[in-house]
């Protein structure tokens, strides 16, 4: 199926929301985040507000037939010489708060201790609505950023859920550590998670000249 990668724009945000809650089905995004309208409203909130952010990319995919949303991301630009932003929001009432900040909280510090202050992509995040998953629409998602990462010589990072681990491997990234949390509440029951960091690494220049990015 055909799809088209754009700029996402304000009048996408609600879209964005419901697809992000139909994508992440798993334990830690059901155990943080009931399916309420009052969640929902805070994500709405938080996206319109970051969708200017300095050097934030957020990027579509549009199902080139019908004009359909069909996924959306967040790419982050390079930052050399600034370590890693570990601060996190304050969280929605509804939410699980101490799971999020515990999550959360050891996802960025371990972003922050694995790439310190050098200069990196960074796809904070990325969802595909479930009837297009596996068709390349988060397959162009991911290339906005890798070409940029290879285009100025820099390494690219993310979060993974295990079942995206595939997807990622194919577009160069690595594994460079992993953390498994307990998670026990009213949604979700004695269910270990597992979150993986990883890595694409910076190209040489004869790599990115064979691949026609110069």
């Amino acid at each position: 199926m055909p799809f088209t990668l754009a700029p996402l724009q304000k009048e996408d945000i609600q879209a964005s929301v419901e697809i992000y809650f139909l994508a992440f089905q798993n334990a830690h995004s059901l155990a943080c985040w009931p399916r309420t309208p009052s969640i929902q409203a805070w994500w709405t909130e938080m996206l319109d507000n970051e969708l200017t952010e300095p050097g934030a990319h957020w990027v579509k995919t549009i199902d080139s037939q019908t004009g359909e949303l069909a996924g959306f991301g967040k790419w982050q630009e390079p930052k050399p010489g600034v370590s890693v932003d570990d601060v996190l929001p304050e969280w929605p009432r509804e939410a699980d708060g101490e799971l999020c900040q515990r999550t959360f909280g050891e996802w960025a510090r371990r972003h922050r201790d694995l790439m310190g202050a050098r200069g990196h992509w960074y796809l904070e995040i990325v969802a595909t609505h479930p009837k297009f998953q596996g068709q390349g629409a988060g397959s162009l998602m991911l290339r906005y950023g890798t070409e940029r990462a290879d285009a100025a010589g820099v390494e690219a990072y993310l979060e993974a859920s295990p079942e995206a681990v595939p997807l990622y491997e194919k577009f160069g990234f690595r594994e460079v550590g992993r953390t498994d949390t307990f998670i026990n509440n009213e949604r979700v029951k004695e269910t270990w998670y597992r979150n993986l960091f990883m890595l694409r690494p910076a190209k040489r220049h004869e790599e990115i000249t064979e691949s026609g990015l110069v």
